[in-house]
């Protein structure tokens, strides 16, 4: 990565504040060189438009500045991922079109190792028994587009290990209480 892609948030607030200022400055000089031409009596229009018209570009620059932010800003955060989200934002981009642009549904849609690593989760926990985490796993698998039996193999005996290892701490805890 370039420092400008590392740094783009920092830029674009700088971006944000300078414009900011600028605006709020040339308001400022505007409205004093107005006041100054009411009193000595010269012709305002020329100083009155381009008050406005430098205030509006500032602001104009300023609003851009800060969506460019904003939107990198919201890149960057880390969104929860949830298949109830997802499902819900795939329901309203289905409803309105335009917001299929924003990819909202597929950005709170959970990866595939997160999904399998809850299931596992949940079976290390004895929330699922070992055919309901098979089908589970299976169901992913389908869902995903992927077929076969032995990565449903392989995340069992890893669900196991890992019950394993869960049961071991919790006796060495035992251990160390008594």
């Amino acid at each position: 990565m370039s420092w400008v892609s590392e740094n783009r948030h920092w830029l674009l607030f700088a971006g944000v504040v300078l414009s900011t200022l600028g605006a709020v400055g040339v308001a400022a000089v505007g409205l004093v060189a107005t006041l100054s031409t009411l009193l000595t009596g010269g012709p305002i229009l020329g100083i009155v438009a381009a008050w406005i018209l430098g205030t509006l570009v500032l602001a104009g620059l300023d609003v851009v500045c800060l969506a460019a932010l904003l939107s990198e800003l919201a890149s960057r955060a880390s969104m929860p991922k949830s298949q109830r989200a997802a499902g819900f934002f795939r329901r309203v981009e289905s409803v309105l079109p335009p917001l299929a642009a924003l990819g909202l549904g597929d950005r709170f849609e959970p990866s595939v190792e997160a999904r399998r690593a809850e299931l596992t989760e949940r079976y290390v926990d004895g929330d699922l028994s070992e055919a309901e985490l098979e089908a589970e796993l299976q169901a992913l698998l389908d869902e995903d587009g992927r077929a076969g039996s032995g990565p449903v193999e392989t995340t069992r005996e890893s669900a196991v290990d890992a019950a394993k290892q869960r049961d071991l701490a919790d006796d060495r805890e035992v251990e160390t209480e008594t």
